[in-house]
C-alpha cells in the first residue's frame, strides 16, 4: 500500500519526523509545477542536508580573512519525492532512499540539526510574550527544558531563542531606538488619553529628553504627592543616560511612581526642563518637599524651579560619602550631626567642635562643602520639615533595584521604556492587594484604649493604623511606668 499525505505541510512534518529518529537532518529540494494554466504544485523533493556538495569557491582562502565554515555537504543520496495525484487529490511517494553516506547523528546531538531546531509560532507568541514581561531569556529557554524534561528533548536551542528574541528586537527598532521610544508614547497617547509626554531633540533631531507619566500616576501624584523622591544615578543602558523616576508613598505606605525620565545629560538646564515638565504634568502641583541626592546641578535646578519647598539630600548617599572622606573613627559623630536634631545654634557649637577634632588637609574641602549645604542634610535643620519619615530615597532605589533585575548595559531605552511599565503593573497589582487586606480585614485592638484604636482601625489603612498602634503601646508603657 503506497503511503498518502493530504497536502505537503503533512509530508514534511512526516519525514522530519523520521529524520529525528534516525539522526539527519532535512531540507526542502526541487518543487515542480503542472504546465496549464492553473500552475498547481505537482512533485515535490526532500533531501537529507548533507546532500550535494559546497561550491569550490567557498572553500578556499584567497580573499577572505576569516576562517572557512566546516565542510556539512557529503554528496549524500538520502532523499523522499512525492507527486500529487490529481484524481484522488492526495500526495503519494514516488521515491524514496534512505541509505546515508554520513555518519549519523546521536540522540543528544539531534537537538541541533537544523530541521529539528525551530520555533513554531505558538511557540514564539509564548517567548515574546515572556520576554515583554521581563523575563531573561536564559530563564525563558530554562523553562522550555523544564518542561520537556531535557534539552534533547526541546524542540529548539538556546542560540536559536536567542536569535529570534534579536530579529524581533531589530524589528521593533527599524525605525531607530528614539523614534521608536516616541512612537510607543504616541500610542499610548491614543489608548489613554489622559496619558502625559514631552521629549526634546538637539540640532541634529536626535532625542535629548523624554518624561512621560499615565493617568494614573498622575491621579497618584494629586493624591499622595506631598512628598517626592526622584535621582539620577541609574544609568543602565547602552547611551548612558540617565534614568529618572519621581517616586513617592501611597497611603499603604508603599512605594507608588508618579513620573519618568530619560535624560542626556546632568546640567541645570536639563534638571530645570524636567522639574517643570513635571509640574506641567501635574498641573503646576507642588510638593510639599523633596528628597534628592546629592547632585550639585538638581540642587540649583530646585532652587530655581521649587525654591519654596523643603529639600534634603538623601541620607544613603551622604552615608556613603562621609565613608570614604572621613576617618573611620568620626564617623558615629558625624551621624550625630546627620541625624539627631538639636537647635540652630547648639548645632553649629557641635560642628565646630567636630572640625577642631577631626578636620585634616584631605577632609578640609568636603567638610567646607557639607557645611554649606547643612540645611539639606542635618536634622537640626530639616525637623519642621514634612517629609513622611523618609530621609533617603530608598523608594527611587528600591524601585531601580527592581528594573536592574530585568536590565543590563546593552539594553535600548525601548527596553527601558518597556520593563518600566512592568514594574508599573507589579507596584499597581501591590497596591490593588494592600486595597484588598484594608477593605476585607480589621486590625485587632491591643491597647487598653479600645475606643481610640477601633475608630484608627476603621479610619486608617493598616500600615499607618500599625505605626499609630505602636505609638500607642509606648504610652501606655510610660504612663505604666509614671503609675509604679
Amino acid at each position: 500500500m503506497v503511503k498518502t499525505f493530504r497536502s505537503l505541510d503533512e509530508v514534511y512534518t512526516f519525514y522530519n519526523k523520521h529524520a529525528r529518529e534516525r539522526g539527519f537532518s532535512i531540507r526542502k529540494d526541487s518543487l515542480k509545477f503542472s504546465k496549464d494554466r492553473a500552475r498547481t504544485p505537482r512533485l515535490r523533493r526532500y533531501l537529507y542536508s548533507a546532500a550535494g556538495k559546497r561550491q569550490a569557491k567557498f572553500c578556499i582562502m584567497e580573499g577572505r580573512t576569516r576562517r572557512l565554515r566546516p565542510e556539512s555537504r557529503f554528496l549524500c543520496e538520502a532523499h523522499l519525492t512525492v507527486k500529487l495525484d490529481k484524481k484522488l487529490n492526495l500526495w503519494y511517494v514516488s521515491s524514496f532512499f534512505d541509505d546515508h553516506s554520513h555518519t549519523l547523528a546521536r540522540p543528544d546531538e539531534v537537538p541541533f540539526l537544523r530541521s529539528h531546531n525551530q520555533i513554531k509560532a505558538f511557540e514564539r507568541a509564548e517567548i515574546l510574550a515572556m520576554a515583554g514581561a521581563g523575563i531573561r531569556k536564559h530563564i525563558i529557554f530554562d523553562n522550555i527544558v523544564s518542561r520537556y524534561g531535557s534539552y534533547a528533548k526541546s524542540p529548539f536551542q538556546r542560540t536559536k531563542l536567542y536569535n529570534m528574541c534579536y530579529r524581533e528586537k531589530m524589528k521593533l527598532l527599524a525605525q531607530g531606538d528614539a523614534d521608536t521610544a516616541v512612537g510607543i508614547m504616541l500610542t499610548r497617547k491614543d489608548i489613554d488619553p489622559d496619558f502625559f509626554f514631552e521629549h526634546t531633540v538637539d540640532a541634529e533631531g536626535r532625542l535629548q529628553n523624554l518624561f512621560w507619566c499615565d493617568s494614573q500616576s498622575r491621579r497618584d501624584y494629586l493624591d499622595y504627592g506631598d512628598v517626592v523622591v526622584f535621582d539620577s544615578t541609574y544609568k543602565m543602558n547602552r547611551y548612558g543616560m540617565p534614568f529618572i523616576p519621581f517616586v513617592g508613598l501611597n497611603n499603604h505606605r508603599c512605594t507608588t511612581v508618579f513620573a519618568c525620565a530619560i535624560v542626556s545629560d546632568e546640567t541645570e538646564a536639563t534638571y530645570v526642563w524636567l522639574l517643570n515638565t513635571f509640574l506641567k504634568a501635574n498641573c503646576q502641583k507642588r510638593p510639599k518637599s523633596v528628597i534628592t541626592d546629592g547632585d550639585a546641578a538638581m540642587i540649583r535646578a530646585i532652587r530655581k524651579v521649587l525654591s519654596d519647598m523643603w529639600h534634603r539630600l538623601c541620607s544613603w548617599h551622604i552615608e556613603k560619602n562621609m565613608q570614604k572622606h572621613l576617618n573611620h573613627k568620626s564617623l558615629k559623630e558625624f551621624r550625630a550631626l546627620l541625624y539627631y536634631a538639636t537647635t540652630h545654634k547648639v548645632f553649629e557649637e557641635r560642628w565646630a567642635a567636630f572640625v577642631r577634632k577631626w578636620q585634616t588637609e584631605k577632609t578640609k574641602t568636603w567638610l567646607h562643602r557639607m557645611y554649606r549645604k547643612r540645611t539639606l542634610w542635618a536634622a537640626s535643620y530639616l525637623s519642621d520639615g514634612f517629609f513622611l519619615g523618609m530621609r533617603s530615597n530608598q523608594r527611587s532605589e528600591s524601585l531601580n533595584s527592581s528594573l536592574h533585575l530585568h536590565l543590563d548595559y546593552g539594553m535600548t531605552i525601548v527596553d527601558m521604556i518597556v520593563h518600566y511599565e512592568n514594574c508599573i503593573v507589579r507596584l499597581h497589582e501591590n497596591e490593588a492587594y494592600d486595597d484588598y487586606t484594608a477593605s476585607q480585614t480589621l486590625p485587632v485592638t491591643v491597647t487598653e484604649c479600645q475606643a481610640i484604636e477601633s475608630y484608627a482601625a476603621k479610619a486608617f489603612t493598616q500600615a499607618n493604623f500599625y505605626m499609630l498602634q505602636q505609638d500607642m503601646k509606648k504610652v501606655q508603657e510610660i504612663c505604666g511606668c509614671v503609675e509604679e
